[in-house]
């Protein structure tokens, strides 16, 4: 009975696991593996890649075939093969150096290298086949592997536990659309983590989907690149022929590309140009850090193209390797992507417009693969159990094979995350992690950690837990937090919070909290009550830890507070895609608070203390006697056509290429003994825009007014956020360097706009010397009107990316064009 068993096992085996194609190595003739190759049926897109073993497999079906291997670099060699159904038979390619001929040409003035004739018909061809293709569909095999290679025993005294080796490996299988000229669409049929059984691939094939016929090719970093053929190319290259060599009828010309300055953000290495047609047989380039990448030394592009029906080449596999080195960690890894059952729409009207449209297709009808549902905001679906395939599965449906590394890393951790998930190892770890030492006492803070129920508290770290303030004088606050979380999700947390003033001998203490649904609408449900301190402007545009900095170091406390006892209930909910909705109802007992310390570092003659009142141009006294207010806000925040992912657990938002909007509605409601009547409505707009070699901008623009001010205190004036120290303090769109904190609050209509231009490494990248510091300019300007403060102008230049980052502005203000004030800013800038 077993032996029967046994014999059936085996035999189901067999079937499952024997394919019908091709297998083998892709190597030089001296022997060297030639990984990522390119191995493909001739006259189809059905191909694969080896891996970085050189290693192979392409499936196809039974029959008579022509099995194509080609490498950058080598001729391409060809295969007739006979298959049966099953069978898989065995065959290295051995590929020989590509033997380049050289012609003679006639060397006019100016052309110095035959390559530039090349590249110019190139160029003059470069924006057909940017839009050669309308639409088409594909499906995507992608594999991501980070590896680690060194890294230091500690950094800022802390053991690193971090260990050598594959730290990722994932690999997932798409179906792709693509429409011009940006619409996009995927669905993920199948994802695999190294370790994590669970876990969904972040591998997205529209990451790949670069074009290279674009004028600036962006590879998801601070700056585009000039393409080799852009229409400024000649600004940005030189160009040598290395010679050509023919590939089936078609002449191809191999040309080294070459940076003419050392810092430009530009490629080097080979691009591959098919005589006459002018198009790329294949690219191969790179970028170094040099050239504006961050934390990442080098990257390497590689693209092979293919002619799919119609004649019409598309990518048929790309490649980004790259290593990366910080703070004594160096690496490597790379992304493959191998592309195969091409569908093309060509761009009939442009064949059209070119008189082409019977040349290339004759008498045949247009055919349109989409249809306006095929696109929508929803660009990647992960489908449910994508990421549950077994490895028989994989088997069959990887096209490139594993290297024994990667086996063993997959095996291994599947192992590891057995272990890592049973309750024993949790608890050991915990036990470890929970362990009191004096760098959390004091630097860090403490939390403790429950791993099997994710329940977790944590304490803040002494050195954060001080403040002063006039006010107060010397405040401790503490604030622990205690949250659960479901699947690596906080479901809800609760965080109580107290402070005691030693100058004001006064205790406050509070409690709020937060429970969010897990669903795709991202619904969170707030509350919190208490008697706290808040500030005038309460969006804190002062933080108290630079507050209680400027006080006992200068001498002056630019952060004014009141006292009030409140409760409150918030909501939020994505109402529609795009459309997110946050509401608030607070009522709260108000009190004006007065300075009790006069403590501070320095002498008494630069000490320069005011009042906890604000002085104000609209309103001569802010300080206010007890008094009740029942505040109702909404805010709608509109993204247009925002896209995003859908998977099984969660959403992800991507982007707009269209600016934010919001608005909001702020209620003092006259009821149940509140005192505040008033009625606010504001609107504000923010986008960022990428300029192309010059830089990013970024803008935001404000406008508001209080319908009804029957009854309303100074908190509830609309106040901007200023600036009175060195430090630039909020990260946030609209902020002012040089304004005085409460001198323009208003109840008065406003208008507000705020740019900001960082030219990346535009300017100080042609400058010698300081071009290898990898320094970033940058420009702003900040305006501000209203009927109390008239017309007021901020201007700023500054530098950032200071020893990484750092910045440092120099601002100028002006008021009804009069002179205001100057003054340096130091902030983060990455």
């Amino acid at each position: 009975m077993k032996i029967t068993f046994f014999c059936l096992l085996s035999l189901l085996g067999s079937v499952v696991f024997s394919q019908t194609g091709i297998k083998g190595f892709t190597k030089s003739e001296s022997g060297e593996v030639l990984p990522f190759s390119t191995v493909y049926v001739k006259g189809t897109t059905n191909g694969t890649t080896s891996n970085s073993e050189g290693e192979f497999f392409l499936k196809t079906p039974a029959g008579s075939h022509t099995i194509v291997a080609q490498h950058v670099g080598y001729k391409v060699l060809e295969k007739q093969i006979n298959l049966n159904s099953g069978q898989s038979i065995r065959y290295d390619f051995i590929l020989k150096e590509q033997a380049l001929q050289l012609q003679e040409v006639v060397v006019t003035a100016g052309d110095d290298d035959p390559a530039n004739r090349v590249i110019r018909e190139a160029i003059k061809m470069r924006k057909f086949y940017e839009s050669e293709v309308s639409a088409f569909k594909t499906d995507a095999y992608l594999k991501g592997l980070f590896r680690l290679d060194d890294r230091p025993d500690k950094i800022l005294g802390q053991q690193v536990t971090v260990d050598t080796g594959i730290l990722y490996l994932s690999e997932s299988v798409s179906e792709f659309s693509f429409e011009l000229p940006d619409k996009v669409s995927e669905r993920m049929i199948s994802s695999k983590v190294s370790g994590d059984e669970q876990g969904f691939s972040f591998n997205k094939a529209s990451d790949f989907n670069i074009n290279a016929y674009s004028k600036f090719i962006d590879l998801d970093m601070e700056r585009e690149f000039v393409s080799p053929i852009a229409p400024q190319a000649f600004l940005f290259y030189d160009y040598e022929l290395l010679g050509f060599f023919e590939e089936n009828g078609k002449l191809i010309n191999k040309i080294r590309v070459i940076p003419k300055r050392s810092t430009d953000p530009v490629f080097e290495g080979v691009v591959y140009i098919v005589e006459d047609e002018w198009r790329f047989h294949s690219i191969d380039l790179f970028v170094t850090k040099a050239r504006g990448l961050e934390f990442i030394d080098s990257l390497k592009v590689n693209q092979v193209f293919a002619p799919t029906e119609h004649d019409i080449w598309m990518p048929l596999s790309q490649k980004y390797s790259f290593r990366f080195g910080a703070f004594g960690f160096k690496g490597s890894g790379y992304y493959i992507g191998v592309y195969s059952n091409y569908e093309v729409e060509p761009n009939y009207e442009m064949y059209k417009k070119a008189n082409r449209y019977e040349e290339k297709f004759g008498t045949k009808e247009d055919k349109d693969l989409f249809e306006e549902k095929d696109f929508s905001s929803e660009v990647l679906v992960v489908e449910e159990g994508s990421n549950e395939r077994d490895s028989t599965y994989w088997k069959n449906i990887r096209p490139v094979p594993l290297t024994a590394i990667e086996v063993e890393d997959y095996e291994v951790k599947d192992s590891i995350r057995l272990v890592k998930e049973s309750v024993p190892y949790k608890d050991s770890v915990d036990a470890e992690r929970n362990k009191l030492t004096i760098g959390k006492i004091f630097l860090s803070g403490f939390t403790h950690f429950n791993s099997v129920d994710e329940k977790y508290w944590s304490l803040p770290a002494v050195i954060s837990i001080f403040q002063f303030n006039t006010v107060e004088g010397f405040v401790p606050e503490i604030q622990p937090t205690i949250w659960k979380q479901i699947d690596g999700r906080t479901k809800y947390w609760i965080r109580p919070a107290i402070r005691y003033g030693f100058s004001n001998e006064t205790f406050n203490a509070k409690v709020e909290g937060g429970y969010r649904n897990l669903d795709n609408k991202f619904t969170r449900y707030y509350a919190g009550g208490g008697r706290y301190i808040s500030q005038f402007d309460e969006s804190e545009s002062i933080t108290p830890f630079i507050n209680s900095y400027v006080t006992l170091v200068n001498g002056e406390n630019f952060m004014k507070i009141f006292q009030k006892s409140f409760g409150y209930v918030r909501f939020q909910q994505e109402v529609k895609n795009g459309v997110l909705l946050n509401t608030k109802l607070e009522y709260a007992s108000r009190d004006t608070l007065t300075n009790t310390s006069d403590y501070t570092w320095v002498s008494d003659e630069k000490r320069d203390f005011t009042s906890n009142q604000p002085p104000n141009m609209e309103l001569p006294q802010t300080g206010f006697s007890n008094h009740q207010a029942l505040i109702f806000e909404a805010t709608v925040r509109f993204r247009f056509k925002q896209t995003y992912a859908t998977r099984p657990d969660r959403k992800f938002i991507y982007s707009s290429k269209y600016p934010e909007v919001f608005f909001t509605y702020k209620k003092g409601i006259n009821t149940l003994g509140s005192d505040v009547n008033f009625d606010f409505v504001e609107i504000r707009i923010t986008d960022e825009m990428s300029l192309g070699l010059t830089g990013t901008s970024n803008y935001a623009i404000a406008g508001g007014a209080f319908l009804n001010d029957k009854s309303l205190t100074f908190v509830d004036f609309r106040h901007f956020s200023g600036n009175q120290t060195s430090l630039s303090q909020v990260d946030e769109p609209l902020k002012f360097e040089l304004l005085p904190f409460y001198q323009f609050s208003t109840t008065k209509p406003f208008f507000e706009a705020h740019y900001e231009h960082h030219f990346n490494e535009f300017i100080f990248n042609k400058i010698p010397l300081v071009k290898k510091l990898n320094l970033q300019a940058v420009a702003s300007a900040n305006y501000l009107t209203n009927e109390t403060i008239g017309n007021y102008v901020e201007l700023g230049a500054g530098i950032e990316h200071i020893f990484k980052f750092m910045r440092v502005d120099y601002y100028w203000a002006f008021r009804n064009n009069d002179f205001f004030g100057s003054g340096f800013r130091i902030g983060v800038g990455f």
